[in-house]
C-alpha cells in the first residue's frame, strides 16, 4: 500500500488548530521518529493513532463532529454506540483510519482505553491496557512540528518498548523504523519504559451486538407500525 505520510500530517495539522485538541492528545504509533526528525516517510502507517486525555475525550469527539463538516472526513465508528463506557472514536481520512482513545496517568498508572470490532462487526471488543510505573515524562514529550506549532507525542521509548512487545503482530513498523526509534531512544529512559511495559495489566471485554440490533429491529418495526396507524387515521378523516 502506497505511503500515508501526507495524510497523516494533514490530520495532525487539521488537529493543532484547535488549542483545546492540542493541548489534550498525544501523537502515537510508527510515525513518531518521521515527525521527531522532521524525515518524510514512504511506508503505510496503519498503527497511526492519537491518546486523549480521558477527561476531554468528549470534548475532543464533539469538536470532531464539527471539524467533519468542514473538512473531507467522517467519523466512521464511536464506541459509545455499543458501550456505556467511553472507548474512544475513530475517523476515517481518504485511506487512513484513526483511532481517538482515552488516556490517564494516575499514581504512575498508565491506562489506555481502546475498543474495536470483529469482521463481522457483531462483537465488540472493549481493552484496558494499564502500565505500572510510569512518569508522564517519560511516555509524553512535546516536539516541533512546524515553524510555529508544537506537537504533544508518545515518546519514541514507550513506542518502541510497546512495539517490542508486538512484534509479530500486523501493522509492527518496518526494520528502517524499528531503526530509527532505536536511534533516537535516551537508553535510560528506554531500560526504564521497558520495564513498565512489560508488567502492562490487559483487562478485556467482550460484547455481543446481536441483542442491540435485535432492539433496534423491534423499535423501527413499533415506528413503522406507529406510522401506519396515524396514517389510517388521517386517511379515514
Amino acid at each position: 500500500m502506497n505511503s500515508n505520510y501526507n495524510d497523516i500530517i494533514d490530520i495532525i495539522i487539521t488537529l493543532i488548530q484547535d488549542e483545546e485538541i492540542a493541548s489534550s492528545i498525544a501523537v502515537s504509533g510508527s510515525i513518531v521518529p518521521y515527525i521527531i526528525l522532521g524525515k518524510e516517510s514512504y511506508e503505510y502507517h496503519s498503527d497511526f493513532y492519537v491518546l486523549v486525555k480521558e477527561k476531554n475525550i468528549n470534548s475532543v469527539r464533539n469538536k470532531m463532529k464539527k471539524l467533519s463538516k468542514e473538512y473531507q472526513f467522517d467519523i466512521v465508528s464511536d464506541s459509545r454506540r455499543y458501550s456505556k463506557y467511553d472507548y474512544g472514536f475513530k475517523i476515517k481520512y481518504e485511506n487512513t483510519t484513526v483511532g481517538f482513545f482515552p488516556y490517564s496517568i494516575i499514581d504512575n498508572n498508565f491506562s489506555i482505553k481502546t475498543y474495536g470490532l470483529n469482521k463481522d462487526g457483531m462483537e465488540v471488543r472493549l481493552k484496558t491496557k494499564i502500565i505500572p510505573n510510569v512518569t508522564k515524562s517519560s511516555v509524553i514529550r512535546l516536539t516541533k512540528f512546524t515553524n510555529d506549532k508544537t506537537l504533544r507525542i508518545m515518546s519514541p521509548e514507550f513506542v518502541l518498548a510497546d512495539k517490542e512487545t508486538r512484534e509479530k503482530e500486523p501493522g509492527n513498523p518496518t526494520e528502517q523504523t524499528m531503526q530509527l526509534l532505536s536511534k533516537i531512544c535516551d537508553e535510560s529512559v528506554l531500560k526504564v519504559v521497558r520495564q513498565s511495559v512489560s508488567n502492562t495489566k490487559v483487562k478485556m471485554q467482550s460484547k455481543s451486538l446481536k441483542a442491540n440490533n435485535t432492539i433496534l429491529i423491534i423499535v423501527l418495526v413499533l415506528v413503522a407500525i406507529l406510522f401506519m396507524i396515524i396514517t389510517y387515521v388521517c386517511f379515514k378523516k
